[in-house]
Protein backbone atom coordinates (compact mmCIF):
# COMPACT_ATOMS: atom_id res chain seq x y z
CA UNK A 1 0.00 0.00 0.00
CA UNK A 2 1.64 3.58 -0.86
CA UNK A 3 2.22 5.80 1.04
CA UNK A 4 -0.65 8.04 -0.96
CA UNK A 5 -3.24 5.63 -0.42
CA UNK A 6 -2.57 5.78 3.56
CA UNK A 7 -3.07 9.02 3.69
CA UNK A 8 -6.42 8.93 2.33
CA UNK A 9 -7.24 6.61 3.81
CA UNK A 10 -6.06 8.42 7.45
CA UNK A 11 -8.53 11.25 5.60
CA UNK A 12 -11.72 8.68 5.71
CA UNK A 13 -11.36 7.75 9.53
CA UNK A 14 -10.69 10.93 10.66
CA UNK A 15 -14.08 12.26 8.57
CA UNK A 16 -15.84 9.07 10.28
CA UNK A 17 -14.40 9.84 13.10
CA UNK A 18 -15.67 13.64 13.60
CA UNK A 19 -19.28 12.41 11.78
CA UNK A 20 -20.04 9.71 14.03
CA UNK A 21 -18.34 11.48 17.74
CA UNK A 22 -20.66 14.37 16.00
CA UNK A 23 -23.76 12.64 15.95
CA UNK A 24 -22.99 11.42 19.54
CA UNK A 25 -22.32 14.15 21.10
CA UNK A 26 -25.24 16.07 19.35
CA UNK A 27 -27.43 13.50 20.58
CA UNK A 28 -26.16 13.27 23.84
CA UNK A 29 -26.89 16.91 24.66
CA UNK A 30 -30.24 17.48 22.17
CA UNK A 31 -31.34 14.14 24.52
CA UNK A 32 -31.42 16.63 27.20
CA UNK A 33 -33.20 19.18 26.29
CA UNK A 34 -35.94 16.97 24.42
CA UNK A 35 -36.32 14.71 27.62
CA UNK A 36 -36.91 18.12 29.64
CA UNK A 37 -39.17 19.59 27.09
CA UNK A 38 -41.34 16.29 26.95
CA UNK A 39 -41.62 16.40 31.06
CA UNK A 40 -42.41 20.24 31.31
CA UNK A 41 -45.11 19.80 28.20
CA UNK A 42 -46.24 16.82 29.71
CA UNK A 43 -46.41 17.10 33.41
CA UNK A 44 -45.90 20.89 34.39
CA UNK A 45 -43.25 23.20 35.06
CA UNK A 46 -42.87 21.43 38.70
CA UNK A 47 -41.99 18.52 37.59
CA UNK A 48 -39.48 19.72 35.37
CA UNK A 49 -37.95 20.84 38.48
CA UNK A 50 -37.75 17.50 39.79
CA UNK A 51 -36.54 15.87 37.04
CA UNK A 52 -34.07 18.26 36.32
CA UNK A 53 -32.67 18.25 39.71
CA UNK A 54 -32.89 14.77 39.89
CA UNK A 55 -30.24 14.33 36.51
CA UNK A 56 -28.29 16.84 38.64
CA UNK A 57 -27.65 14.07 41.46
CA UNK A 58 -27.11 11.78 38.15
CA UNK A 59 -24.34 13.60 36.81
CA UNK A 60 -22.86 14.46 40.30
CA UNK A 61 -22.34 10.58 40.62
CA UNK A 62 -21.56 10.00 37.20
CA UNK A 63 -18.27 11.73 37.91
CA UNK A 64 -17.56 8.54 40.47
CA UNK A 65 -18.79 6.04 38.01
CA UNK A 66 -16.90 7.60 34.88
CA UNK A 67 -13.82 8.41 37.51
CA UNK A 68 -12.24 10.80 34.69
CA UNK A 69 -10.49 7.61 33.56
CA UNK A 70 -11.54 8.53 30.12
CA UNK A 71 -8.71 11.39 29.22
CA UNK A 72 -6.49 9.46 30.74
CA UNK A 73 -7.51 6.09 28.79
CA UNK A 74 -7.69 7.78 25.41
CA UNK A 75 -4.29 9.49 26.27
CA UNK A 76 -2.41 6.44 27.35
CA UNK A 77 -0.86 5.74 23.87
CA UNK A 78 1.76 4.04 25.41
CA UNK A 79 -0.40 1.05 26.76
CA UNK A 80 0.66 1.71 29.99
CA UNK A 81 -2.76 -0.13 31.19
CA UNK A 82 -4.66 -2.95 29.07
CA UNK A 83 -8.14 -2.68 28.54
CA UNK A 84 -8.72 -5.46 31.03
CA UNK A 85 -7.93 -3.00 33.59
CA UNK A 86 -9.80 0.08 32.53
CA UNK A 87 -13.07 -2.12 32.28
CA UNK A 88 -12.43 -4.05 35.86
CA UNK A 89 -11.89 -0.30 37.14
CA UNK A 90 -15.17 0.42 35.65
CA UNK A 91 -16.64 -1.85 37.26
CA UNK A 92 -15.89 -1.00 40.68
CA UNK A 93 -16.76 2.70 39.89
CA UNK A 94 -20.16 2.21 38.79
CA UNK A 95 -20.84 -0.02 41.55
CA UNK A 96 -19.75 3.16 43.70
CA UNK A 97 -21.76 5.60 41.53
CA UNK A 98 -24.83 3.43 42.09
CA UNK A 99 -24.94 3.25 46.05
CA UNK A 100 -23.82 7.20 46.32
CA UNK A 101 -27.08 7.85 44.36
CA UNK A 102 -28.91 5.45 46.65
CA UNK A 103 -27.37 7.13 49.45
CA UNK A 104 -28.15 10.74 48.58
CA UNK A 105 -31.30 9.82 48.07
CA UNK A 106 -32.14 8.34 50.78
CA UNK A 107 -30.71 11.07 53.15
CA UNK A 108 -33.11 13.47 50.91
CA UNK A 109 -36.06 14.93 52.65
CA UNK A 110 -38.39 13.59 50.25
CA UNK A 111 -40.93 10.92 50.84
CA UNK A 112 -40.71 7.27 49.78
CA UNK A 113 -42.19 7.87 45.98
CA UNK A 114 -40.36 11.08 45.18
CA UNK A 115 -37.05 8.92 46.85
CA UNK A 116 -37.56 6.31 43.96
CA UNK A 117 -37.93 8.22 41.73
CA UNK A 118 -34.94 10.49 42.10
CA UNK A 119 -32.82 7.55 42.33
CA UNK A 120 -34.52 6.20 39.18
CA UNK A 121 -33.88 9.09 37.17
CA UNK A 122 -30.29 9.96 38.61
CA UNK A 123 -29.16 5.91 37.49
CA UNK A 124 -30.01 7.12 33.64
CA UNK A 125 -26.51 8.36 33.68
CA UNK A 126 -24.92 4.88 34.39
CA UNK A 127 -25.56 4.14 30.90
CA UNK A 128 -22.89 6.68 30.12
CA UNK A 129 -20.33 5.31 32.70
CA UNK A 130 -20.74 1.73 31.41
CA UNK A 131 -20.80 2.70 27.63
CA UNK A 132 -17.55 5.07 28.20
CA UNK A 133 -14.94 2.27 29.14
CA UNK A 134 -15.65 0.84 25.45
CA UNK A 135 -15.71 4.28 23.92
CA UNK A 136 -12.95 5.18 25.40
CA UNK A 137 -10.87 2.07 24.08
CA UNK A 138 -12.33 2.23 20.10
CA UNK A 139 -10.53 5.78 20.16
CA UNK A 140 -7.39 4.73 21.54
CA UNK A 141 -7.67 1.91 18.72
CA UNK A 142 -8.07 4.37 16.13
CA UNK A 143 -12.02 3.59 15.56
CA UNK A 144 -14.00 6.71 17.54
CA UNK A 145 -16.36 6.07 14.91
CA UNK A 146 -17.52 2.65 16.21
CA UNK A 147 -17.90 4.22 19.89
CA UNK A 148 -19.44 7.20 18.21
CA UNK A 149 -22.12 4.87 16.70
CA UNK A 150 -23.07 2.91 19.22
CA UNK A 151 -23.46 5.63 21.81
CA UNK A 152 -25.46 7.45 19.12
CA UNK A 153 -27.82 4.26 18.90
CA UNK A 154 -28.20 3.76 22.58
CA UNK A 155 -29.02 7.81 23.34
CA UNK A 156 -31.42 7.88 20.60
CA UNK A 157 -33.20 4.44 22.16
CA UNK A 158 -32.99 6.39 25.56
CA UNK A 159 -34.31 9.02 24.82
CA UNK A 160 -37.37 7.65 22.24
CA UNK A 161 -38.45 5.35 24.84
CA UNK A 162 -38.43 8.17 28.12
CA UNK A 163 -40.43 10.20 25.78
CA UNK A 164 -42.70 7.95 24.37
CA UNK A 165 -43.13 5.48 27.90
CA UNK A 166 -43.95 9.40 29.65
CA UNK A 167 -46.49 10.49 26.71
CA UNK A 168 -48.57 7.12 27.06
CA UNK A 169 -48.51 6.55 30.99
CA UNK A 170 -48.48 9.78 32.00
CA UNK A 171 -46.19 8.71 34.70
CA UNK A 172 -43.21 9.92 35.51
CA UNK A 173 -41.49 6.92 37.09
CA UNK A 174 -43.18 4.51 34.83
CA UNK A 175 -41.96 5.80 31.84
CA UNK A 176 -37.98 5.90 33.58
CA UNK A 177 -38.27 2.18 34.79
CA UNK A 178 -39.43 1.17 31.52
CA UNK A 179 -36.38 3.23 29.80
CA UNK A 180 -33.68 1.58 32.30
CA UNK A 181 -34.67 -2.22 31.18
CA UNK A 182 -34.90 -1.34 27.64
CA UNK A 183 -31.62 0.95 27.53
CA UNK A 184 -30.04 -1.56 29.09
CA UNK A 185 -30.56 -4.07 26.44
CA UNK A 186 -29.53 -1.09 23.77
CA UNK A 187 -26.32 -0.66 25.12
CA UNK A 188 -25.49 -4.65 25.04
CA UNK A 189 -26.52 -5.07 21.32
CA UNK A 190 -24.65 -2.14 19.72
CA UNK A 191 -21.48 -2.10 22.27
CA UNK A 192 -20.78 -5.70 23.12
CA UNK A 193 -20.54 -7.15 18.96
CA UNK A 194 -18.04 -4.41 17.83
CA UNK A 195 -16.04 -4.14 20.80
CA UNK A 196 -15.71 -8.15 20.96
CA UNK A 197 -14.70 -8.46 17.91
CA UNK A 198 -11.30 -6.04 18.29
CA UNK A 199 -10.22 -6.61 21.73
CA UNK A 200 -11.18 -8.86 24.75
CA UNK A 201 -13.74 -8.03 27.05
CA UNK A 202 -12.52 -9.88 29.66
CA UNK A 203 -11.87 -7.49 32.64
CA UNK A 204 -8.34 -8.31 34.42
CA UNK A 205 -8.70 -8.46 38.28
CA UNK A 206 -5.34 -7.82 38.99
CA UNK A 207 -5.79 -5.12 41.91
CA UNK A 208 -2.58 -3.39 41.77
CA UNK A 209 -2.85 -2.46 38.59
CA UNK A 210 -6.35 -1.20 39.22
CA UNK A 211 -5.17 0.47 42.33
CA UNK A 212 -2.41 1.90 40.51
CA UNK A 213 -5.47 3.51 37.87
CA UNK A 214 -7.76 4.95 40.40
CA UNK A 215 -4.58 6.06 42.51
CA UNK A 216 -2.86 7.99 39.18
CA UNK A 217 -6.71 9.57 38.40
CA UNK A 218 -7.48 10.67 41.72
CA UNK A 219 -7.07 14.03 41.20
CA UNK A 220 -8.85 14.24 37.84
CA UNK A 221 -11.62 12.20 39.53
CA UNK A 222 -11.98 14.56 42.52
CA UNK A 223 -11.57 16.97 40.02
CA UNK A 224 -13.99 16.32 37.81
CA UNK A 225 -16.42 15.69 41.04
CA UNK A 226 -15.59 19.05 42.26
CA UNK A 227 -16.36 20.44 37.85
CA UNK A 228 -19.79 19.02 38.38
CA UNK A 229 -20.80 20.54 41.76
CA UNK A 230 -19.67 24.19 40.01
CA UNK A 231 -22.73 23.17 37.61
CA UNK A 232 -24.94 21.72 40.02
CA UNK A 233 -24.13 24.26 42.89
CA UNK A 234 -26.68 26.87 41.71
CA UNK A 235 -29.19 24.60 41.31
CA UNK A 236 -28.61 22.90 44.93
CA UNK A 237 -29.00 26.58 46.14
CA UNK A 238 -32.20 27.62 44.07
CA UNK A 239 -33.19 23.60 45.54
CA UNK A 240 -32.73 25.50 49.32
CA UNK A 241 -33.91 28.69 48.78
CA UNK A 242 -36.51 29.02 46.13
CA UNK A 243 -39.54 26.10 45.06
CA UNK A 244 -39.40 23.72 42.37
CA UNK A 245 -41.10 25.81 39.81
CA UNK A 246 -37.76 28.00 40.05
CA UNK A 247 -35.68 24.73 39.53
CA UNK A 248 -37.76 23.94 36.50
CA UNK A 249 -36.94 27.67 35.14
CA UNK A 250 -33.43 27.48 35.70
CA UNK A 251 -33.39 24.20 33.97
CA UNK A 252 -34.84 25.69 30.65
CA UNK A 253 -32.58 28.97 30.46
CA UNK A 254 -29.51 26.43 31.54
CA UNK A 255 -29.86 25.30 28.11
CA UNK A 256 -27.86 27.98 25.45
CA UNK A 257 -25.07 26.83 28.09
CA UNK A 258 -24.84 23.52 27.26
CA UNK A 259 -25.22 24.01 23.52
CA UNK A 260 -21.79 25.95 23.82
CA UNK A 261 -20.07 23.01 25.20
CA UNK A 262 -21.59 21.15 22.79
CA UNK A 263 -20.54 22.78 19.68
CA UNK A 264 -16.71 23.25 21.22
CA UNK A 265 -16.22 19.51 21.89
CA UNK A 266 -17.64 18.43 18.19
CA UNK A 267 -14.38 19.67 17.03
CA UNK A 268 -12.29 19.42 19.72
CA UNK A 269 -12.65 15.61 21.36
CA UNK A 270 -11.72 13.86 18.70
CA UNK A 271 -8.05 15.61 18.66
CA UNK A 272 -7.47 14.64 21.98
CA UNK A 273 -5.45 11.69 20.99
CA UNK A 274 -3.19 13.62 18.31
CA UNK A 275 -2.93 16.59 20.97
CA UNK A 276 -1.40 13.54 23.48
CA UNK A 277 0.67 12.33 20.62
CA UNK A 278 2.28 15.49 19.85
CA UNK A 279 3.13 15.75 23.88
CA UNK A 280 4.52 12.66 23.64
CA UNK A 281 7.25 14.10 21.30
CA UNK A 282 8.06 17.02 22.81
CA UNK A 283 6.22 19.13 20.00
CA UNK A 284 5.23 21.95 21.97
CA UNK A 285 3.98 24.20 18.69
CA UNK A 286 1.69 21.33 17.44
CA UNK A 287 0.45 21.18 21.14
CA UNK A 288 -0.17 24.48 21.63
CA UNK A 289 -1.74 24.39 17.93
CA UNK A 290 -4.49 22.39 18.54
CA UNK A 291 -5.46 23.76 22.25
CA UNK A 292 -5.45 26.86 20.13
CA UNK A 293 -7.77 25.61 17.94
CA UNK A 294 -10.24 24.30 20.63
CA UNK A 295 -9.91 27.34 22.28
CA UNK A 296 -11.25 29.03 18.83
CA UNK A 297 -14.12 26.87 18.36
CA UNK A 298 -15.26 27.66 21.25
CA UNK A 299 -15.35 31.29 21.25
CA UNK A 300 -16.90 30.94 17.71
CA UNK A 301 -19.73 28.33 19.25
CA UNK A 302 -20.01 30.96 22.31
CA UNK A 303 -20.31 34.46 20.16
CA UNK A 304 -23.06 32.45 17.56
CA UNK A 305 -25.31 31.43 21.15
CA UNK A 306 -25.21 34.77 22.29
CA UNK A 307 -25.95 36.39 18.80
CA UNK A 308 -29.08 33.93 19.16
CA UNK A 309 -30.06 34.00 22.56
CA UNK A 310 -30.27 38.23 22.76
CA UNK A 311 -32.30 38.19 20.08
CA UNK A 312 -34.26 34.92 19.75
CA UNK A 313 -33.29 32.91 22.84
CA UNK A 314 -36.53 33.94 24.70
CA UNK A 315 -38.80 32.97 22.30
CA UNK A 316 -37.04 29.52 21.60
CA UNK A 317 -37.24 28.59 25.05
CA UNK A 318 -41.04 29.78 25.30
CA UNK A 319 -41.72 27.43 22.14
CA UNK A 320 -39.79 24.43 22.92
CA UNK A 321 -40.80 24.20 26.62
CA UNK A 322 -44.19 25.71 26.31
CA UNK A 323 -43.01 27.68 29.16
CA UNK A 324 -42.62 31.84 29.50
CA UNK A 325 -39.19 32.85 30.71
CA UNK A 326 -39.57 36.58 29.71
CA UNK A 327 -38.66 37.90 32.77
CA UNK A 328 -35.59 35.88 32.78
CA UNK A 329 -33.56 37.86 30.09
CA UNK A 330 -30.72 38.79 31.98
CA UNK A 331 -29.89 35.21 33.94
CA UNK A 332 -29.98 33.74 30.50
CA UNK A 333 -27.26 36.12 28.95
CA UNK A 334 -25.57 35.77 31.96
CA UNK A 335 -25.74 32.21 31.81
CA UNK A 336 -24.44 32.24 28.58
CA UNK A 337 -21.02 33.99 29.10
CA UNK A 338 -20.76 31.82 31.66
CA UNK A 339 -21.44 28.61 29.61
CA UNK A 340 -18.60 30.41 27.68
CA UNK A 341 -16.23 30.09 30.23
CA UNK A 342 -16.99 26.22 30.85
CA UNK A 343 -16.40 25.53 27.37
CA UNK A 344 -12.81 27.45 27.77
CA UNK A 345 -11.87 25.70 30.78
CA UNK A 346 -12.80 22.52 29.56
CA UNK A 347 -10.33 22.66 26.48
CA UNK A 348 -7.53 23.88 29.12
CA UNK A 349 -8.54 20.71 31.53
CA UNK A 350 -7.76 18.65 28.56
CA UNK A 351 -4.51 20.34 27.97
CA UNK A 352 -3.28 19.83 31.83
CA UNK A 353 -4.55 16.31 32.00
CA UNK A 354 -2.46 15.85 28.56
CA UNK A 355 0.55 17.32 30.64
CA UNK A 356 0.28 14.95 33.37
CA UNK A 357 -0.91 17.69 35.87
CA UNK A 358 -3.72 16.27 37.73
CA UNK A 359 -2.80 17.39 41.02
CA UNK A 360 -2.58 21.29 39.95
CA UNK A 361 -6.02 21.00 38.03
CA UNK A 362 -7.76 19.50 41.14
CA UNK A 363 -6.42 22.57 43.11
CA UNK A 364 -7.90 24.89 40.82
CA UNK A 365 -11.23 22.85 40.93
CA UNK A 366 -11.31 23.47 44.66
CA UNK A 367 -10.68 27.18 44.22
CA UNK A 368 -13.41 27.59 41.80
CA UNK A 369 -15.51 25.25 44.38
CA UNK A 370 -14.36 26.95 47.08
CA UNK A 371 -15.74 30.82 45.33
CA UNK A 372 -18.95 28.99 44.12
CA UNK A 373 -20.16 27.72 47.37
CA UNK A 374 -19.73 31.44 48.81
CA UNK A 375 -21.33 32.95 46.05
CA UNK A 376 -24.62 30.32 46.42
CA UNK A 377 -24.50 30.72 50.11
CA UNK A 378 -24.49 34.38 49.82
CA UNK A 379 -26.14 35.73 46.16
CA UNK A 380 -28.93 33.37 45.33
CA UNK A 381 -31.16 33.92 48.47
CA UNK A 382 -31.42 37.51 48.04
CA UNK A 383 -31.32 37.54 44.15
CA UNK A 384 -32.93 34.07 43.08
CA UNK A 385 -31.98 32.93 39.63
CA UNK A 386 -29.59 35.94 38.83
CA UNK A 387 -27.83 34.91 41.60
CA UNK A 388 -27.46 31.59 41.05
CA UNK A 389 -26.82 32.72 37.17
CA UNK A 390 -23.82 34.61 39.09
CA UNK A 391 -22.84 31.79 41.06
CA UNK A 392 -22.23 29.50 37.83
CA UNK A 393 -20.53 32.41 36.64
CA UNK A 394 -18.31 33.49 39.21
CA UNK A 395 -17.24 29.72 39.58
CA UNK A 396 -16.00 29.18 36.02
CA UNK A 397 -14.32 32.68 36.30
CA UNK A 398 -11.97 31.42 39.20
CA UNK A 399 -11.56 28.35 37.25
CA UNK A 400 -10.58 29.88 33.66
CA UNK A 401 -7.88 32.03 35.25
CA UNK A 402 -5.98 29.19 37.42
CA UNK A 403 -6.21 27.05 34.19
CA UNK A 404 -4.57 29.68 31.79
CA UNK A 405 -1.89 30.26 34.55
CA UNK A 406 -0.50 26.46 34.85
CA UNK A 407 -0.80 26.61 30.68
CA UNK A 408 1.31 30.10 30.58
CA UNK A 409 3.80 29.28 33.44
CA UNK A 410 4.27 25.66 33.95
CA UNK A 411 4.20 24.66 30.05
CA UNK A 412 5.28 21.79 28.53
CA UNK A 413 9.70 21.79 27.65
CA UNK A 414 10.07 20.52 24.33
CA UNK A 415 12.76 18.37 23.37
CA UNK A 416 13.83 17.94 20.07
CA UNK A 417 12.72 15.52 18.14
CA UNK A 418 13.76 13.44 14.97
CA UNK A 419 11.46 14.34 11.65
CA UNK A 420 10.59 10.55 11.74
CA UNK A 421 9.41 11.05 14.74
CA UNK A 422 7.09 14.51 13.84
CA UNK A 423 6.07 12.36 10.48
CA UNK A 424 5.08 9.63 12.60
CA UNK A 425 2.66 11.93 15.25
CA UNK A 426 1.28 13.15 12.19
CA UNK A 427 -0.07 10.26 10.99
Amino acid sequence: MTASSDSLNDKKQVGRDYLWNSLSSLMSSFSLVIMLMVVTRSAGIVAAGIYSLAIAVGQQFQTLGMYEVRTYHVTDVQRRYSFGTYLATRIVTTILMVMGIIIHALRSSGNAPTILLIIAIASLRVFDAVEDVFYSEFQRVGRLDIGGRASFLRITATMLIFCGGLIITKSLLHATLLTLVCSTIVLIIVFIPPARRMYSLKPQWEWRGIAALLWECLPLFLASFLAMYLANAPRYAVDSYMDKAAQGYFAIIYMPAVAINMLSLLVFRPLLTRMAARWVIGDRHGFMSVIRKGLFTSLAASVLVAIVSWFLGVWILNLVFHADVSMFRLELMVLVAAGALNAFSVILYYALTTMRRQTYVFFCYGAAATAVWLLAHNVVAPHGLLGAAYTYGGGMTVLCLGFIAGLIYRGPVPRVVSRGERKGADE
